[in-house]
């Protein structure tokens, strides 16, 4: 758990840009409070110094005497600690709630879960994410930030098997793999997408366009 965030926060270390285009202070989300035990930030940190006294030590040959001082003028001026607590808590904030995303979100393991938020936060910077996790709805949402929600879902699971589970989960009375021959990943992408812009009916929509319809019951 965690694992990536960390990866990230050491790789803002190294570039000297954690504290950059971090955007306004985010509130929490309305609909769920964030966590503020379920992650320690402090000993988070602990993690990332010696992670990057490690990362030191093997780029630039350092002993370590020598690399925690790197290590410590890199975190001096590198981390920013109110954007760091930031990113925990985005990062607490989805791990718990990630089961209620309407991309399929109840089918996604811890690992995907993580890496989606991660990819999110790299992608999209620290304000713009909790913007788009703040402003999230079903219907409404412009193009480019409907994409912002999906794509990194994308990037991290496999969206055309987690729609295979979840019309077995349903109960369809069509064989799935009947339904979705042709589909691809980036079609089903496309329907949370129109998800998120036209709400249910767009959805429904966009799948009616690409799924099999021909398909008897019980095949």
């Amino acid at each position: 758990m965690r694992t990536r965030l960390v990866l990230l926060i050491v790789a803002c270390v190294v570039a000297g840009a954690c504290s950059d285009d971090a955007g306004p202070e985010l509130a929490a989300p309305t609909t769920t409070a964030v966590p503020t035990s379920t992650y320690d930030v402090d000993e988070a940190m602990d993690g990332v110094r010696e992670d990057v006294v490690r990362l030191v030590m093997e780029r630039d040959g350092l002993d370590r005497a020598a690399a925690e001082v790197r290590a410590d003028e890199l975190m001096e001026r590198g981390v920013d600690t109110e954007v760091v607590d930031q990113q925990f808590s985005l990062f607490a904030n989805w791990m718990d709630n990630h089961q209620s995303h309407p991309v399929l979100g109840w089918h996604w393991t811890e690992d995907e879960a993580e890496c989606a938020v991660v990819t999110m936060i790299q992608v999209e910077g620290i304000g713009r994410t909790g913007a788009l996790m703040n402003g999230a709805s079903v219907g409404g949402m412009a193009v480019a930030d409907a994409l912002s929600l999906v794509q990194p879902v994308g990037y991290c699971t496999d969206l055309l098997a987690l729609m295979k589970t979840d019309m077995v989960d349903l109960g369809v009375p069509q064989d799935p793999d009947c339904l979705l021959a042709g589909v691809g990943e980036e079609d089903v992408a496309r329907w949370f997408v129109a998800l998120f812009m036209h709400g249910r009916e767009g959805f429904n929509a966009a799948m009616g366009e690409d799924l099999d319809l021909t398909c008897p019951a019980g095949s």
